[in-house]
């Protein structure tokens, strides 16, 4: 099953093919890479964003945002432009709704770059840096030391 396919929190179907072309315009397919809507990023800008009630509107104004520029600028939807002209209409998006932009570039990176196909392609291991990250220096008991001796803070209940 199509991550498109899953059913959305608050997206419409037309708003997914939307939000589809667009994360493929900021993370476009390349190098043996996926573009980020056709991993399905939308499914994970829509869960997150359909609990934050103010995200939600966030993204839902500035979806209408791109519709609008669209036709203010080539009196045609978003999905029919080509190439440059969606460029364009995203920077116009980008200087007129600097919130929407900044949240959906973040939401857009945090889902494709957590993706497990595109953890896989980058050959790393979905893991905690630790036991085979970064060496940590022995414990030092005596930086407690100080809180020692302020003694107890709370009260019995």
């Amino acid at each position: 099953m199509n991550n498109e396919q899953k059913s959305m929190i608050f997206l419409s179907q037309e708003q997914v093919s939307l939000v589809t072309e667009i994360l493929d315009q900021l993370i476009p397919r390349g190098d043996g890479f996926p573009g980020a809507g056709e991993l399905g990023i939308a499914q994970h800008i829509d869960e997150t964003a359909g609990k934050a009630p103010k995200l939600r509107r966030l993204f839902l104004d500035g979806l209408n945002s791109v519709d609008i520029t669209s036709f203010e600028m080539y009196s045609d939807c978003f999905s029919n432009l080509v190439g440059q002209q969606k460029i364009e209409v995203l920077k116009d998006v980008e200087s007129r709704e600097p919130n929407f932009f900044k949240e959906l570039v973040k939401h857009t990176y945090a889902g494709y770059y957590t993706n497990r196909k595109v953890i896989d392609l980058l050959g790393l291991e979905a893991r905690p840096p630790q036991p085979l990250g970064f060496e940590l220096e022995p414990f030092d008991p005596s930086l407690l030391e100080n809180v020692k001796k302020r003694g107890k803070m709370y009260r019995d209940v």
